[in-house]
């Protein structure tokens, strides 16, 4: 038995098919997401707003970019580590991402594009923190700067990432 079966001695490889469908799933939600911010982009440029209704909207577009993220990133967490640190949650699992884990799992991510998560995770915070700050356009315009290519380039570590369960699945299903 390798490392990684002995680690997940209770993730059988259906359970590891279960996890693959929800990634599945996730991504699938990622891409509505980033649907809906890039239309909101597209309404914005094509008007030249700096009306606040429509940064607020686009705002709550990147919210959800993230939020879509942070739900992948949660699943595997829990699925190959199964704990979350108490304390700043939200940004050690985005590093916990780009961490190799030996006999475990692989990165899901490098930290390049980390840094573009994280900031879309400052955003979100600060988005759902207004309550007597104005949304400054500007800074809405920068943080959906990261979320322009930022599905595209997640699918290619979602591929690696899922090849990589099937072959787990494989593993888990010939130790049966």
């Amino acid at each position: 038995m390798c490392a990684r079966t002995e680690r997940c001695c209770m993730n059988d490889s259906d359970a590891v098919q279960q996890l693959r469908a929800e990634l599945e799933q996730d991504l699938a939600f990622i891409g509505v997401n980033h649907a809906k911010n890039r239309e909101m982009t597209r309404r914005i440029d094509e008007t030249s707003s700096d009306d606040e209704y429509d940064f607020a909207a686009l705002g709550y577009t990147i919210h959800n970019v993230y939020n879509s993220f942070e739900s992948y990133f949660l699943r595997i967490a829990k699925f190959f580590e199964n704990n979350l640190d108490e304390h700043e949650w939200h940004k050690s699992l985005v590093r916990r991402m780009t961490l190799a884990i030996k006999g475990v799992r692989p990165a899901l991510f490098d930290v390049e594009f980390a840094v573009r998560v994280e900031e879309l995770m400052r955003f979100r915070h600060l988005f759902r923190n207004l309550y007597k700050t104005p949304l400054i356009p500007e800074k809405v315009r920068f943080a959906n700067e990261y979320t322009a290519a930022i599905l595209d380039d997640f699918r290619a570590y979602h591929d690696r990432f899922d090849a990589f369960l099937v072959q787990l699945s494989d593993e888990l299903e010939r130790t049966k």
